[in-house]
């Protein structure tokens, strides 16, 4: 790792997540983890890949390894366009990252075009999958795989969106939402691992329970 990158990350980009509800820094920090675990043990040899994984990067990335920088900027930026807007939150990220003067001075052109399109790719609910493999890491590190981080980060995004409505309204759209994204088969954040993960699939079979009967997952409230 570049110690200059993670240094400029620290320090300027870290700061910016504070003000976010459900997406702090502790969020951050924690993707990029699992990114770079991810990155890791593609490069060991641990999660098999073929040159069809590579297929859509340029020339100079066609390695069958995955840069760690590169991951980690890009774990660093993915959600930093919430301070602007939630839904369009990963273009904003990916222009972010583009029109960021500072990493033009350790990634080339073509890099950070990599890196954004990885950013743009990154939520569970495109339609599309990842076009590159760096895609495919960020999003699978994206995943969150405890329940109860994803309970405070859902219920606080909720609170802050809709500041007018009652506490069991926030808490019902809360459950809502996380039917919708991980209650099943069906949701859509179920279908975006793409690399072994039995944590993951842990966390979808309880997240699934909980939401089933609307006054038991009213119980779990006052969070704790």
């Amino acid at each position: 790792m570049n110690s200059e990158v993670k240094k400029y990350i620290e320090a300027e980009i870290f700061p910016r997540y504070e003000k976010m509800p459900g997406h702090k820094d502790d969020h951050i920090k924690y993707v990029i983890d699992r990114s770079l675990k991810i990155a890791k043990k593609i490069n060991s040899g641990e999660f098999k890949t073929t040159a069809k994984d590579f297929e859509n990067l340029p020339d100079e990335l066609k390695t069958g390894k995955i840069d760690l920088n590169m991951s980690y900027v890009i774990a660093a930026f993915h959600d930093l366009g919430r301070e602007v807007d939630d839904d369009y939150h990963h273009l904003i990220s990916a222009g972010f990252l583009l029109t960021d003067k500072k990493l033009r001075e350790f990634f080339s052109r073509d890099e950070l075009r990599v890196m954004a399109d990885a950013v743009m790719d990154h939520r569970a609910s495109n339609k599309m999958d990842p076009i590159t493999i760096y895609g495919r890491i960020v999003s699978s590190a994206d995943r969150n795989t405890d329940v109860k981080t994803i309970l405070h980060r859902c219920y606080e995004t909720k609170r802050a969106a809709y500041p007018d409505e009652t506490e069991d309204e926030i808490i019902e759209r809360t459950r809502e939402t996380l039917i919708k994204k991980y209650g099943g088969k069906n949701a859509y954040a179920a279908k975006k691992m793409f690399f072994p993960d039995p944590a993951y699939a842990g966390f979808l079979d309880e997240v699934e329970k909980i939401t089933k009967d609307k006054s038991e997952f009213r119980k779990l409230f006052p969070l704790k």
